[in-house]
C-alpha cells in the first residue's frame, strides 16, 4: 500500500471515530456531506490540512453526522450533488465541495431544498449557494521578493487553474521586484492529474535540471516555489537522492522534510476556514453568497524559517522588509 494510501485508511477511521457518536437521533441530527477532490486525502498538505479542519469540528460537535465521499471522477461528482440537491428531510444539512475542480458541476444548479451548499477555493459566485477564496497573491509576492538571492522557479502541476496562476503571478511580481534574477516557469501535467503524480514529479525535474544546467546560462542556485498539490513530495525525493535544492514549502510549514533547504514556506489555514463556515453552520448564521481572505487574514501566511543559511540570509529579516508591499500589491491587484 502507498504511504499516501496508509494515511488516507488512518484519516477515513479517524472521521468514523469522532462524527457521529452523539445521542441525537439521525433523524433530526445535523447531516454534514464532503465531497473530497478526486485525487483524495494523504497528500500530506493541502487536502490533508483540510480534512483536519472537519475532524476538529466533529470532535467539537459528536452529534454531526458526517459523509465523507471521494467521487471517482467529476461526472461522478455530478451525479452525487444532484442526488443530494433533490433530497428533502427535516435535518439540518450542509454540503461541502472541498475542490475547485467542482466548479462546472454546481453552476446554475438550484439551492437546496433543505441545507446549504459551500464550494472552497474559487473566484465564483453561485447563486443560491457560498464559495471562499484564500488569495495567494500577497503571500506569493512576498515569497518572491524574499528569493530575490536566487534564480527562481515556478513549478506548476497544470496550466489554467486560477488559483495557481494566482500564486506564479504573484511569485515572479515580487520576484522581479527585488531581483534582476530570472524566473522559469515549469509545468508537469495538462491537467488535474498533475496534483498526484509523485514519480512522474521526480522524473520530469530530472530531465528538467540536466536539460536547464546545459543549456541556460542564468539558471544558477534555483529556488523551486511548487504549486504541486500531491506531487509536492516528488520534487523532495528529487532534492533527497540528487544533491539538495532550496524549496519553498507550500499549504503547510514544510521545514519537516529539511529545514535546511526550506527557506519559508507558504502555509493555507483552509482548516481554520472551514471550522468557521461550519460553526456558523450549526449556529444558523447565513453564510454569505462569497467571500475572499487574503494575506492579512489568519487564513494564508509566509512562515519564514530561522535555520535557513543560504548566502547568510535572515528570512524573518527578508519577511519583514517586503511584508508591508506584499500587503500593498495584493491590494492593488485585487483591483484590476
Amino acid at each position: 500500500m502507498r504511504p499516501g494510501s496508509v494515511i488516507s485508511a488512518f484519516l477515513l477511521v479517524a472521521v468514523l471515530l469522532s462524527c457521529g457518536k452523539g445521542q441525537v437521533s439521525d433523524s433530526v441530527a445535523p447531516q454534514l456531506t464532503v465531497l473530497i477532490g478526486t485525487d483524495g486525502y494523504g497528500d500530506g498538505s493541502y487536502n490533508d490540512t483540510m480534512l483536519s479542519g472537519i475532524l476538529g469540528f466533529c470532535k467539537d460537535h459528536p452529534d454531526v453526522k458526517l459523509s465523507l465521499q471521494q467521487p471517482e471522477s467529476i461526472a461522478d461528482a455530478g451525479k452525487r450533488l444532484d442526488a443530494w440537491l433533490s433530497e428533502e428531510g427535516s435535518a439540518d444539512r450542509a454540503l461541502i465541495l472541498a475542490s475547485n475542480t467542482y466548479e462546472d458541476i454546481l453552476r446554475g444548479k438550484p439551492a437546496p431544498k433543505n441545507g446549504r451548499v459551500l464550494i472552497l477555493e474559487t473566484d465564483d459566485v453561485f447563486p443560491g449557494h457560498s464559495s471562499y477564496i484564500i488569495r495567494r497573491y500577497g503571500a506569493s509576492w512576498l515569497c518572491g521578493a524574499m528569493s530575490r538571492f536566487f534564480t527562481g522557479v515556478v513549478f506548476k502541476a497544470m496550466d489554467g487553474n486560477d488559483m495557481i496562476e494566482e500564486s506564479a503571478k504573484g511569485f515572479s511580481d515580487g520576484h522581479s521586484a527585488a531581483s534582476d534574477k530570472k524566473v522559469y516557469t515549469w509545468t508537469l501535467a495538462d491537467g488535474p492529474e498533475g496534483f498526484a503524480m509523485r514519480d512522474s514529479t521526480y522524473r520530469f525535474v530530472y530531465r528538467k535540471m540536466q536539460e536547464s544546467y546545459t543549456l541556460s546560462d542564468d539558471f544558477t542556485e534555483p529556488l523551486f516555489f511548487p504549486l504541486l498539490g500531491g506531487s509536492l513530495p516528488g520534487l523532495f525525493d528529487y532534492s533527497r537522492y540528487n544533491g539538495f535544492i532550496d524549496i519553498a514549502g507550500m499549504d503547510v510549514d514544510c521545514t519537516v522534510y529539511n529545514p535546511f533547504i526550506v527557506p519559508f514556506s507558504l502555509c493555507v489555514n483552509n482548516h481554520l476556514a472551514l471550522k468557521m463556515y461550519l460553526e456558523d453552520w450549526l449556529a444558523d448564521v447565513p453564510w454569505p453568497e462569497h467571500r475572499e481572505f487574503g494575506l492579512e487574514s489568519e487564513y494564508v501566511q509566509v512562515v519564514p524559517n530561522p535555520k535557513f543559511n543560504f548566502a547568510n540570509q535572515d528570512m524573518p529579516a527578508l519577511y519583514e522588509e517586503f511584508y508591508s508591499r506584499a500587503v500593498e500589491n495584493e491590494k492593488a491587484y485585487g483591483k484590476e
